[in-house]
């Protein structure tokens, strides 16, 4: 985890007011859905031109992110009986197929698999078994996911990360495609403890003045031990290592995966009640600058014919921070920076989810009556990008708007455009959009809270829709408003804390 736990985001006047009047009445409406804007709004002006930014979006541009120890909180440790609601709820965020599911983060390098006549050593915190292997095998077939598998590097140890390859090739990778990704935050081994000595002294994982270049002949080392497997890393703890990543993949030639993780907000001593506020989530230090650091990483792994991903991600370091983690504001963050890597080349993200953690994005609980399952609000922002971008799918460019909006639009190949504009100002707003080539009348839907703004911890829809506890579903009545535009004008007005997605056919 990157900087965590261990290494320490218009109609007629008549229209106009029919459509407002049955958002009143129906109530629940006025809170799912935006409005029509009201004849008195003054309006914001913008136009999808139509013009495209960036390559094609992938399958399973989405993706989740846990760590091994986590596993069998999450789905249980019976294969045969495995936790469907979990299953769903993952298999959301791929509704056209291709999940990425990366194990490992801070749990890589302090698990081994037992090899034969060697000791467990003092840094072992926890051991794959059978058991893992088998409902993990399990999890990842019926997802029909790509597994992303941590290997341990820090041990810096060839029979070790030989014997977890062999494990989790023979189980998992029997089935499923899997990329083995040796290390986690390696430029960070030689920061933070390991493991305690006999006298209880804590050791570092790699003496003081371990550089890049060290790191990447270690890492080049190990690669060269293991089997014929598709590889990643080296798990970067952020994009600051980007002056080095070219020296990392000039030395490396095993490499099929360049790996990164961000964060846009860093928890200063990963303290329970540090306050956070969920508008820092909408400067540009948390969006477009979040974003471009990472271009320059696109470049460099494509000129060396590798992709490349962001395979631990969330809105806060430390596992995530109590009573901020779990709030709205980072639902449309997340709307919002997964179309600024789309557009800038990178090839998918891993959302990191923790059970039983303040960053519990997915939290499932073993009940008499069954498995149940519950999100975070900012489950919603990932699984309304996920709904909007099916394969091909091409982020268009659009202007910049005023502080306190954001917006995005992406073209399907089925030949939709979606729009969606989000406000995290106070207020309502209204735009004037016009869209390139639509003439027809324009669906709405809203991404929203029922109360309490950014902070709300509840009441989040999506499309008025919220995720069954029992199935991993949406469930509910779906929640839409029919727009017709006036000269080519769609007028939307969007409350404050809220993203309406306006979407349209050619």
């Amino acid at each position: 985890m990157a900087d965590g736990m261990k290494r320490s985001r218009r109609g007629s006047r008549r229209l106009r007011a029919a459509l407002w009047c049955a958002a009143l009445t129906a109530g629940v409406l006025a809170l799912a859905a935006p409005a029509v804007a009201s004849a008195t709004q003054a309006q914001v002006p913008l136009s999808v031109t139509g013009a495209v930014s960036g390559p094609p979006i992938p399958a399973g541009f989405v993706g989740l992110a846990t760590e091994y120890w986590d596993v069998e909180k999450e789905v249980g440790s019976n294969p045969a009986k495995p936790d469907a609601a979990f299953e769903q709820t993952a298999r959301n965020l791929a509704p056209y197929g291709g999940l990425s599911f990366r194990i490992g983060g801070d749990s890589t390098d302090w698990s081994w698999f037992p090899v034969p006549g060697m000791a467990q050593p003092r840094w072992v915190r926890w051991t794959m078994t059978p058991t893992w292997a088998a409902v993990t095998s399990r999890l990842i077939d019926d997802l029909h996911a790509h597994l992303i598998a941590g290997i341990n590097m820090e041990a810096d140890s060839v029979p070790v990360a030989r014997a977890e390859v062999s494990e989790i090739g023979a189980t998992i990778g029997a089935g499923a495609p899997v990329t083995y990704e040796l290390g986690n935050e390696p430029e960070l081994y030689s920061h933070f403890p390991f493991y305690d000595n006999a006298a209880g002294v804590a050791v570092l994982g790699r003496p003081k003045g371990f550089s890049y270049a060290d790191m990447a002949r270690q890492w080049s080392r190990l690669a060269r031990a293991l089997p014929r497997v598709r590889l990643a890393g080296p798990g970067y703890s952020g994009p600051r290592a980007l002056p080095y990543v070219s020296q990392f993949l000039g030395s490396t030639g095993r490499l099929s995966l360049l790996t990164v993780h961000t964060y846009p907000l860093k928890s200063t001593r990963c303290i329970a009640g540090e306050h956070l506020q969920e508008q820092d989530l909408f400067g540009s230090g948390s969006l477009q600058t979040l974003a471009a650091s990472l271009r320059g990483w696109v470049q460099v792994a494509h000129a060396h014919g590798v992709g490349l991903r962001v395979d631990e991600m969330n809105a806060v370091t430390c596992g995530g921070q109590p009573g901020f983690t779990g709030t709205f504001g980072p639902a449309l963050w997340a709307l919002n920076i997964l179309p600024l890597y789309a557009a800038d080349g990178v090839g998918g993200v891993n959302f990191q989810t923790r059970p039983y953690t303040a960053q519990n994005l997915i939290q499932t609980d073993h009940t008499p009556a069954g498995w149940r399952v519950t999100v975070q609000p900012e489950y919603y922002g990932l699984l309304a990008f996920a709904q909007l971008t099916p394969p091909g799918s091409r982020i268009l460019k659009l202007p910049a708007l005023p502080g306190g909006l954001r917006g995005w639009a992406v073209r399907t190949p089925a030949g939709q455009t979606h729009v969606v504009l989000t406000n995290v100002g106070t207020s309502a707003v209204s735009f004037a959009l016009r869209i390139a080539g639509a003439h027809g009348d324009a669906t709405v839907r809203a991404l929203s809270a029922s109360a309490g703004g950014l902070q709300a911890s509840s009441g989040v829809s999506l499309g008025g829709q919220t995720i069954s506890t029992l199935t991993g579903r949406l469930s509910g009545r779906p929640l839409s408003q029919t727009i017709r535009p006036v000269a080519g004008v769609y007028a939307v007005s969007v409350p404050a804390a809220s993203a309406a997605i306006v979407t349209v056919s050619r």
